[in-house]
């Protein structure tokens, strides 16, 4: 008996014990896979947010990466890419100018001294600008965004450029069912949970990845792709490839137009309207820029639905309209004008294209 009481738990419990310890070694030898063999992660500044859906963390110094290129980013300590981590204060001791929009605003590819925002701040040094854009942002989330930002931080602002993507209105169709949440709850634990296995854990890992893939093949989730995985993102249940294809064609081909642009661009509208409400309450100049892709280019297309809607929004609502389609398309050949500023084989504009959408703004700005 007296044996029995000197053992140690674990000579008592051998079963308990021999699967606690395959456990662990299971665990471990998972942790160290994921660190030897979960590739580079050159989206760790991206982060879900229960205000605006998604955004970019304060402070961090990363690499990014998009096509072959690798680059240094930065963001400042609002979660704005930036020429370096730095505090922004929330009153400005200058006239401030906030950009948003969604990839072409953030500049992927780009450096933010290549990128056309940093490149306005260089050479207009009298104003101080700042970059809230971000991949895939919508109407929805550039309200949401700003919102935010003057409500909850109280940043101050004096003129907001809103870009207003060609992807915008399908978009709002997969950001339609979002609603901020409370960086307490169940589901802020559970994206944080996520995000951490999905970087820690390559069985995670690997899993997720599998169930993103499968996803893919009969559903349309979320382009911008963060390091925390699927919980993340929001689904808007369609075919991917006729989805995909909408984005291009929803603005001059009518049956797409009906089929999914219509509801999509009534969404935009809606929080469009939110938004420039919003900016008078704050006595904000907003402006709303337009802008098109390269198949718009090569078609000619300087009168579409999105031309047209945009154009009448602002003029029913008194806003600054700015229109670079006509920059983009003119008696220059579509093909010369692509390879000059755009990136091959994409739609995002190149150092040149960031260059000369800078010029065209430039005259904007100096109002």
């Amino acid at each position: 008996m007296g044996s029995d009481n000197k053992k140690y738990w674990f000579e008592k419990r051998p079963a308990l014990f021999f699967t606690l310890v395959i456990v662990t070694g299971i665990l471990l030898i998972d942790f160290i896979s994921a660190g030897i063999l979960i590739p580079e992660d050159y989206n760790s500044f991206r982060i879900h947010s229960p205000f605006y859906h998604h955004g970019l963390i304060p402070n961090r110094h990363a690499s990014n990466i998009w096509g072959d290129r690798i680059f240094e980013i930065y963001t400042n300590s609002l979660g704005f890419k930036d020429k370096s981590c730095r505090e922004i204060t929330l009153v400005p001791d200058k006239k401030r100018v906030l950009f948003i929009g969604d990839s072409f605003t953030e500049s992927m590819g780009m450096t933010w001294d290549e990128s056309f925002p940093g490149i306005l701040a260089h050479e207009l040094p009298h104003l101080e600008i700042l970059n809230a854009g971000v991949v895939s942002y919508s109407p929805k989330l550039y309200y949401l965004k700003i919102r935010y930002l003057l409500e909850q931080k109280k940043l101050r602002f004096d003129e907001l450029y809103v870009f207003i993507d060609n992807s915008d209105p399908l978009n709002e169709l997969t950001y339609r069912d979002f609603e901020i949440y409370s960086k307490k709850s169940l589901k802020d634990f559970r994206m944080n949970l996520n995000r951490y296995l999905f970087k820690h854990s390559y069985i995670y890992y690997s899993i997720s990845n599998k169930l993103i893939s499968s996803r893919r093949k009969s559903k349309v989730t979320e382009n911008w792709n963060p390091v925390s995985g699927p919980a993340v993102l929001d689904e808007f249940s369609t075919n991917q490839e006729d989805f995909t294809a909408a984005t291009v064609y929803w603005s001059y081909s009518q049956k797409t137009f009906e089929k999914w642009g219509k509801s999509g661009l009534e969404l935009a509208d809606l929080n469009m309207q939110n938004l420039t409400d919003l900016c008078r309450q704050y006595k904000i100049r907003l402006t709303v820029i337009i802008y098109p892709w390269t198949p718009m280019i090569i078609n000619h297309d300087l009168n579409n639905i999105q031309v047209s809607h945009w154009e009448e929004f602002c003029r029913q609502n008194e806003i600054r309209f700015i229109n670079l389609y006509s920059s983009f398309i003119n008696n220059r050949a579509p093909d010369e004008t692509i390879r000059k500023y755009f990136i091959p084989g994409d739609v995002h504009w190149n150092q040149e294209g960031n260059r000369f959408v800078a010029e065209q703004l430039k005259p904007y700005l100096s109002e």
